[in-house]
Parts: structure tokens; sequence; C-alpha cells
């Protein structure tokens, strides 16, 4: 079923060669955009306040351009203050630079999980090659498991102290049935663990 297409008869445009604002502008894909702010020597380049179209760009405002998007703030912020706030009151906040980097800077970092009405916050990290941290101290803590897999190689190297402190503390090889364990007794005369 084809969508008939909106015609508005109180468009009202004012601009030149360089650029214009409309009101009432009918987009190329059959919606009304309430306001649309737009470079005339670009047509990728554009501010759009939408009134119609799906769920998620009713109501919604785009934010194009060819060039990049900057945005600085916060020169007369107190310091207990955010400088720039974003928020998705309902559904995700996505950042994507398929192409490039990624990059959060601060003089402190804090990514946190809170869930949902205090329900149980996951925090995924998954790297295709490798996952990096640098710091002169790294704190691992966890009040019910804390686990560590690899299918190759786990390096622990201490080149102070190394400390390994457990209530009880098992050690296994693929080798333990004929070599024996760390810390477990063996039959001399066949060495297989008692």
């Amino acid at each position: 079923i084809l969508m008939a297409t909106q015609q508005n008869y109180h468009t009202v445009r004012y601009g030149t060669a360089e650029g214009e604002i409309k009101f009432g502008h009918i987009t190329q894909d059959n919606q009304t955009s309430a306001v649309m702010l737009r470079n005339g020597h670009h047509p990728t380049h554009y501010i759009t306040l939408d009134q119609t179209g799906a769920p998620h760009r009713k109501h919604g405002t785009i934010c194009r351009s060819p060039g990049s998007f900057q945005v600085r703030a916060g020169d007369n912020t107190p310091k207990d203050e955010p400088g720039v706030y974003v928020e998705a009151v309902s559904g995700d906040l996505v950042l994507r630079a398929p192409s490039g980097r990624v990059r959060i800077e601060g003089q402190n970092v804090d990514i946190i999980a809170a869930g949902y009405d205090g329900q149980t916050g996951i925090i995924n990290i998954d790297a295709n090659d490798k996952i990096l941290m640098r710091a002169q101290t790294i704190d691992a803590s966890a009040t019910a498991s804390l686990k560590l897999f690899s299918d190759n190689t786990v390096n622990m190297i201490a080149k102070g102290i190394l400390e390994v402190y457990g209530g009880l503390i098992d050690f296994a090889d693929g080798a333990c049935s004929i070599k024996g364990s760390k810390g477990g007794s063996t039959n001399e005369t066949n060495n297989t663990i008692l």
C-alpha cells in the first residue's frame, strides 16, 4: 500500500542560495518536518525537528553534517555541574564509529551499570583482538566469583613478590596422573597420587 504524498499548503520558507529555514517542510521520504534548517551548498547538511514518522522519528531531532559535528560547552559551568549532559530517557544510547576509534577521556572515568530498579547490571567488554589495561594499581574484587579462562596460556608474573592465599587451594595439571601435582603426595613405587 502506497502512502499518499503529503502536502502542506502552509509551508513558509526564508532563505537565499546560501541556506534556508522552512516551517512545514515535506521531506524526500514523505514526512513532515516542523522546522528544517539547511545549508544551500550541500543537501546533506541540515537540522530538522520532525513532526511525523516512525515512533523513533516522530517529534525527534536529526542533525546531519558531511563535515565534523562538534559540541563544546561548559566554559562557565561550576565543577560540580555537568558541562555536557546527554540522557536517553527510554531506549538505548548508542555511540558508533565503524571506521574510527571511540575515545573517552577525563580526569576520572566512571562506568556504572546500575541495572533497572536496583536489579542486576552487566558490563560487557568484547574485543576481537586484545584488551589492554595499564595502571599503577589494578584492583579486581567480586563478592560471589572471580574467574579467569584461557584456551591457551595464562601467565602470572610478579617481579617482586607473588602472593597466593586461599581457604582451600587446589592445583592440578594435565600430567598430574603421571608426575603428581603441586602439594599432592605420591606413591614412589608407581608414581600415582594417593
